[in-house]
């Protein structure tokens, strides 16, 4: 009686393993969820101009942040900040200054800033122009811009800011002195 035993439990053994066997190799040949059939062409990145591109104005933030807000960079900086009022067609570049920038210093700081901004624009959207010495560029030439500019001590008086200017789309016109340090 205990061979009979014996011998069942080897059978069982067997089937198990069978079965193991046949699940695994049956899962095989299946096909995978998990791949997914795509076309040669896809796989490739696109370069060619792309219409309706959304900006995402959150990386365009975060990026800027991290190249303005970097004290070995930008050792006159104290914080800066920025705005998409999509219902006014503006961006907003606000950038709080130490106390001891000159306004030379300010303007030159508020011209890179807004070349910055729309350079990383123009990552995301291929057909944006890119900022050079003569042109804030073409997200500016889409957008009117709102710039503020202001040594921290000023924060909450914008008659004392340095520039508290709005340049209209396409115009690329400079910053200009709200008023001078000395007129504070």
């Amino acid at each position: 009686m205990e061979g009979i035993y014996s011998m069942i439990k080897f059978k069982k053994h067997i089937v198990g393993l069978i079965s193991i066997i046949f699940a695994i190799s049956a899962g095989a040949c299946a096909n995978s969820d998990i791949a997914v059939n795509r076309s040669v062409a896809s796989d490739k990145p696109v370069f060619e101009t792309q219409k309706n591109i959304t900006l995402d104005w959150t990386q365009i933030r975060d990026d800027a942040e991290e190249q303005f807000n970097d004290k070995t960079m930008y050792p006159m900086s104290d914080y800066i900040d920025m705005a998409f009022k999509e219902s006014e067609n503006k961006v907003l570049l606000i950038w709080s200054l130490s106390n001891d920038i000159s306004d030379d210093e300010a303007l030159a700081y508020g011209n890179e800033y807004i070349r910055a901004i729309n350079d990383y624009a123009a990552t995301q959207d291929f057909s944006i122009k890119k900022s050079s010495e003569t042109s804030y560029g073409g997200l500016f030439d889409r957008y009117d811009l709102e710039v503020q500019l202001f040594r921290a001590d000023d924060i909450m008086e914008d008659s004392k800011y340095i520039v508290n200017q709005i340049i209209k789309a396409g115009t690329n016109t400079n910053l200009e002195l709200q008023n001078k340090k000395g007129d504070k």
